[in-house]
């Protein structure tokens, strides 16, 4: 591939022009024979243009990302209010089913009916998912909304990922994912504090409907600025709707399913050793490899191509995105935890302790959109990445004893630096070698691992917490009593904040041992992440 090839955009289908772009004024590279130096006018219209469409996109990554967090800080409060305590995590996990079910056909469907109607469509089902659980009478009816705001949450990932990857060079897309990259993280970061306060002051239901204004807001956005229209197309509707994969999507939805509800509820909802363990891994399997016959040897046009897998650099970027993704957040379910047992942190404060991983994030996708611009080069950077992060997890199992001080908590710094390195390199590497049909199909792809990621991160370090901690409970508690402060313990962390004496020292002595095994599992994935780096083919982009 040459220097012009990779360089110059090519419009998929379903998109016609975009504001203040055309075919042939898309934002070169300054060495860009089909841009010459001295047409800086072209050049900042066509960057004005790039960043408009981006920034319209920035607002719904902003809320469907403050959204999970937001309901993180409600759950409690919300479930209680119901009565069903012991459902709450199922206000996050019908979230994810929803997400993860949905994401693989995204891609296929705005490739189908053009990317602007696909990204509406998610912020209707967002906006439509909110305002069921804002009214909602029934828990039940709380978490199926929960579910549909997952499939509409989905589609704005994706398809914002695609928009961007439509309308900027290779070189460029690292950078301005960066700034959705941003977005993300902010809304992240913002969305805990602020559901707590709204849930406080004017009740937990206003977190979901007062969303759906926002949503209209960046649909009405959508419509005025992204000038991203369906090419003409004769084909009719049930001509379009037979280009569905519809078992496809039916047996690989019911796999992740299948394994995002053994995932995320084993432990809590049913033990590991049961028979729902056995059914749920079973079912998941089973359907995982009937959809890949399916796709194989049945679907006329797959919702998802197995032959991408077999591009190169595609399956190693979906391996190093995930496994960094996962590492990191790993590390910030577990942060805010060690503050809260070892120091008595608030909620809130033990938050803040995030805020140098969320600087790191930021300041690494930016080097890495400097890093691509400027030489083309990625390989480098996502071995590098790994051992970046590998830094904080290895100085957090050494100096986090239950005692650290002001500056130890920015050991968090460079696993967050480390993956926003990886975050932005990863996909270049992904999309650097595909051809401009495959690339939504990829990208849906690539999405729907990094959902996985998360919900598996949290979900292992969670885990190996719990193990290890009990573990040492048992190691060091003896005699009468010793059973019911283990399992007050292991059930609440309030319980560990309000013990005293030489039994508070045992107890938060045994969680710290626990939480040292989650920065371990942190540091395999991240260093696993770096040598899977090794493998992804030199490419000049």
């Amino acid at each position: 591939m040459t220097d012009t090839e990779s360089d110059t955009v090519e419009v998929p289908p379903g998109i016609t022009g975009t504001e203040g772009i055309d075919e042939r004024s898309h934002v070169q590279d300054e060495e860009s024979p089909l841009l010459p130096r001295s047409d800086t006018d072209a050049k900042v219209k066509a960057l004005t243009g790039v960043g408009t469409i981006i920034a319209v996109l920035l607002l719904g990554e902003f809320i469907s990302n403050a959204d999970t967090t937001l309901v993180m800080a409600a759950a409690g409060r919300i479930s209680s209010e119901f009565n069903h305590l012991r459902d709450a995590s199922w206000l996050a996990t019908g979230y994810t089913l929803g997400a993860c079910a949905a994401q693989p056909m995204y891609g296929k469907l705005s490739d189908i009916y053009g990317r602007k109607p696909i990204l509406l469509l998610s912020y209707v089902l967002f906006a439509l998912g909110c305002i069921m659980s804002g009214i909602g009478s029934q828990m039940w009816v709380v978490i199926f909304g929960r579910a549909i705001s997952g499939v509409g949450g989905a589609g704005i990932m994706t398809i914002g990922s695609i928009i961007i990857t439509d309308i900027v060079p290779k070189r460029e897309v690292a950078t301005w994912r960066a700034y959705v990259n941003i977005a993300m993280t902010l809304g992240r970061s913002l969305g805990g504090p602020l559901g707590g306060w709204l849930s406080d002051t004017i009740g937990w239901r206003w977190l979901f409907i007062l969303q759906a204004p926002f949503f209209a807001l960046a649909a009405v956005l959508v419509i005025v600025k992204l000038n991203v229209g369906e090419k003409a197309d004769s084909t009719s509707k049930g001509s379009k709707l037979a280009q569905v994969d519809f078992l496809g999507t039916a047996l690989l939805a019911s796999s992740i399913v299948s394994i995002v509800t053994l995932l995320d509820q084993g432990g809590k909802s049913f033990p590991w050793s049961s028979w729902w363990t056995v059914l749920l891994a079973s079912s998941g399997v089973s359907l995982l490899i009937a959809f890949v016959l399916v796709e194989a040897y049945v679907a006329r046009e797959p919702i998802f191509s197995l032959r991408i897998l077999r591009r190169t650099n595609v399956s190693m970027a979906y391996i190093i995105g995930g496994l960094q993704i996962a590492a990191q957040l790993g590390m910030m379910f577990s942060v805010p935890l060690y503050f809260q047992v070892t120091q008595r942190a608030s909620t809130t404060v033990a938050g803040v302790h995030l805020i140098p991983a969320v600087i790191g994030n930021t300041v690494g996708g930016l080097v890495a959109g400097i890093f691509i611009r400027r030489t083309g080069q990625f390989k480098i950077l996502l071995v590098v990445a790994g051992l970046v992060a590998g830094i904080s997890y290895l100085l957090l199992f050494l100096r986090w004893d239950g005692h650290s001080g002001f500056w130890e908590s920015l050991f968090i710094l460079p696993g967050g630096f480390g993956t926003g390195i990886a975050s932005a390199s990863s996909f270049i590497a992904m999309s650097s070698m595909l051809p401009a049909e495959e690339i939504a199909m990829a990208t849906a792809g690539y999405m729907l691992i990094i959902g996985f990621a998360i919900m598996a991160g949290v979900t292992t370090s969670n885990s190996v917490l719990g193990m290890e901690f009990q573990r040492q409970l048992k190691l060091n508690l003896r005699g009468p009593g010793s059973e019911e402060i283990i399992q007050r313990a292991m059930a609440d962390t309030n319980y560990i904040t309000h013990l005293t004496g030489q039994l508070r020292e045992i107890v938060v002595n045994c969680y710290v041992s626990g939480l040292k095994h989650t920065y371990l599992v942190s540091l395999a994935c991240s260093l696993l992440a770096s040598f899977t780096g090794l493998f992804i083919a030199r490419h000049q982009i």
